[in-house]
C-alpha cells in the first residue's frame, strides 16, 4: 500500500518547527539583521510581516496559516519595531495592542553567561473585541545591541492563548 504524503515547503510530513530561544536569536534573527537570506525551507517558516500594522492577530494568522497542516501551534515572523517616543505596539485599526506580561528576559549565548539577546512576552488586549481579548500570545526576540549595530528588527512567535480562548467560550455559553 502506497501513501501519498502532502508536505509544505518541501518538508517531510509531520515536521514541526520548534526552535529554541537561542536558535531563534543566534541563527535566524542574526541572519536577518546581517542581511543574509534564510535558506529553504526556513525562508517559508519565518515570514516578514508588519505585526504592528493594520492587521489584527487573527487576521495575520488566517492569512499565513498552512491549510494543509491543520492547527498550527506557533507562527514566526520578522517585524520592525515602530518607535515614537517609545516603542508603539498598537495593532490593527481598532483599539488592540500587545501588552507586556513580563520584563525582558536575558537569553544566554551558551556556557558563557554573555547575553545573546532578550525574550519578552506579550498578550493581545482589545476590550472592544471580547472574542480576541487576551486570546493571543506573542514572544518577541531581540538581539543584544552589543552584538552589532542597532537595528529595529525583532523575531516574533505568535500563538493562540488556549486558556483565554476556553474562558471566553465558556463565558459566552452562559
Amino acid at each position: 500500500m502506497q501513501e501519498t504524503a502532502r508536505s509544505c515547503c518541501g518538508l517531510p510530513l509531520g515536521f514541526k518547527f520548534r526552535p529554541s530561544d537561542k536558535e531563534l536569536l543566534e541563527y535566524f534573527l542574526y541572519m536577518k539583521v546581517s542581511r543574509i537570506a534564510l535558506p529553504p525551507p526556513y525562508d517559508s517558516l519565518i515570514r516578514d510581516c508588519d505585526l504592528y500594522g493594520d492587521l489584527e492577530p487573527w487576521q495575520i494568522w488566517d492569512f499565513y496559516k498552512d491549510d494543509d497542516d491543520g492547527e498550527e501551534e506557533d507562527m514566526f515572523f520578522f517585524t520592525q519595531l515602530k518607535k515614537k517616543s517609545r516603542i508603539n505596539r498598537k495593532v490593527g485599526l481598532g483599539s488592540g495592542s500587545w501588552e507586556s506580561e513580563d520584563s525582558a528576559k536575558k537569553v544566554p549565548a551558551g556556557e558563557l553567561e554573555t547575553k545573546l539577546g532578550f525574550k519578552k512576552r506579550f498578550r493581545y488586549e482589545n476590550k472592544a473585541s471580547q472574542e480576541h481579548d487576551g486570546a493571543w500570545i506573542m514572544n518577541e526576540y531581540s538581539l543584544d545591541p552589543s552584538l552589532l549595530e542597532p537595528n529595529d528588527y525583532v523575531l516574533c512567535r505568535i500563538r493562540r492563548n488556549a486558556k483565554a480562548r476556553k474562558k471566553i467560550k465558556d463565558k459566552n455559553k452562559l
